[in-house]
């Protein structure tokens, strides 16, 4: 039987990036800047929001997403794959 090794004693833990976890709940952010932090193109954000993948309000045409709604959708997208 294998042994799993936890992710605690690997250095990781259950949260986001600290650099994520800092931006404060009621910021709004444009997905060119959601774009630039997960370094993936404007359109893939786009699309994330039109696909309701990450929570948004929209008008126009235009995105905004909510600093907390982000951290959320990055923490629903954490991989966590079996370590054997």
């Amino acid at each position: 039987m294998a042994k799993y090794t936890t992710l605690i004693e690997l250095g990781m833990n259950e949260g986001i990036n600290e650099e994520f976890e800092a931006i404060p709940d009621k910021t709004t952010l444009s997905p060119s800047n959601v774009a630039k932090m997960l370094n993936v193109s404007l359109e893939t954000v786009r699309r994330w929001c039109r696909q309701d993948k990450i929570p948004s309000y929209s008008w126009g045409g235009k995105y905004v997403i909510k600093g907390s709604d982000f951290k959320e959708f990055m923490r629903r997208g954490r991989n966590h794959s079996k370590l054997s």
